[in-house]
């Protein structure tokens, strides 16, 4: 019976042979691996045969004879592998079960990363469908709906704390927001500022234009500017109605996506009962990163200089940083994330500001009070 016989395109490189590799025939028969070219033999026994998967490029098989090491012959497709000289011997046969088991684990590692790559893109786009119909919802409440659920925080606020009167804070603060009353866009609520006794440097603000300033805030910046700008990051989270945004994302992806198909049912009731997590929750980094955006640029519009508010951030983090204090439980006196990134983000944009000049000098406005 005559022995089997598989052929193939193949390549051998020597360096006897220069750069370039012969081309020639592959032929597995009577348990030898022989390439054949014009003037070109060359054999390896099976029992001797390497076989390896070029790194670069899985579709080339590279042979060798340990003990011819400067001959090594190779082809392109796995068909080879399939050669029954090939399978039938121990030596053979157990590396290509090798190199197919590490082709399968690569084909799961494929599939596994493609599932995951799927599902996290899969998951963007819903968070940002959810985020268009949380943005739609939040068009559609009237602004008597909006401004009740600032009042009914603003009361909750009220049985906890007490505002001071003390008409030289006041002054500072007016002299501080008052450019940037004529810079708000139009249509945001009247803005209404309220002082409150308390060390911890801090503000936040209330759907409806409530801004709480506390004590230890004004008294730690030294410059109008550095009130302002924590002021408009404030008003930003009014004019971007954040309050109002974070209360519907709070309800849930069912309630979401049922109240933007549906209508705004139970939307008033939600609104109604969400007072108390205005006041316990804080705001989540991204919208952070809205309001110190927004305010920035209702600062620029201003003509106030928006350093203002990175300084102020740095004071911010350093009073933190030294205080042996309890926080607060309620979110609406919790700190600001006054980190770095956001420290550099606001720094970046100084350096990328066109128009540097033409700032309001608070000095010269205080004179002619």
């Amino acid at each position: 019976m005559s022995e089997e016989r598989s052929e193939f395109i193949g390549y051998v490189s020597h360096p006897s042979l220069g750069e370039e590799p012969a081309r020639g025939r592959l032929v597995l028969i009577q348990w030898r691996l022989r390439f054949e070219a014009e003037n070109l033999t060359f054999e390896i026994p099976v029992t001797r045969l390497r076989i390896e998967r070029d790194q670069d490029d899985p579709t080339q098989f590279w042979f060798f004879d340990p003990q011819n090491p400067g001959w090594r012959i190779y082809t392109f497709g796995e068909e080879i592998l399939s050669a029954s000289c090939l399978l039938q011997q121990p030596n053979t046969r157990n590396q290509i079960r090798a190199l197919q088991a590490g082709r399968d684990l690569r084909r799961r590692l494929k599939l596994t990363f493609g599932f995951l790559a799927g599902f996290a893109a899969l998951c963007l786009v819903g968070s940002m469908a959810l985020g268009f119909m949380v943005r739609a919802i939040v068009h559609r409440v009237p602004p008597k709906w909006e401004q009740k659920l600032g009042d009914d925080a603003m009361k909750e606020i009220r049985r906890r704390v007490v505002f001071v009167e003390d008409t030289n804070l006041q002054a500072r603060l007016e002299r501080a927001v008052a450019p940037l009353m004529n810079a708000l866009p139009q249509g945001a609520p009247p803005c209404r500022f309220y002082l409150l006794e308390e060390p911890l440097p801090n503000a936040f603000a209330l759907p409806g234009g409530y801004v709480v300033v506390c004590t230890g805030l004004m008294k730690l910046a030294d410059r109008p500017e550095e009130i302002a700008g924590v002021i408009a990051h404030e008003l930003a989270h009014v004019t971007e109605k954040h309050g109002l945004r974070m209360l519907i994302s709070s309800a849930g992806p069912f309630f979401i996506v049922k109240t933007f198909f549906g209508g705004g049912e139970g939307l008033f009731g939600m609104l109604g009962a969400g007072s108390q997590l205005l006041v316990r929750q804080g705001f989540s980094q991204e919208y952070e990163q809205e309001a110190d955006d927004v305010g920035w640029q209702l600062l620029v519009s201003a003509r106030i200089d928006p350093r203002g508010l990175p300084d102020m951030l740095r004071k911010l983090e350093d009073a933190y940083s030294n205080m042996s204090i309890i926080r607060p439980e309620m979110g609406a006196f919790s700190s600001h994330p006054a980190t770095e990134k956001r420290i550099q983000r606001l720094d970046t944009k100084w350096k990328t500001l066109k128009d540097k000049s033409g700032f309001i000098h608070f000095e010269e406005t205080e004179g002619r009070r």
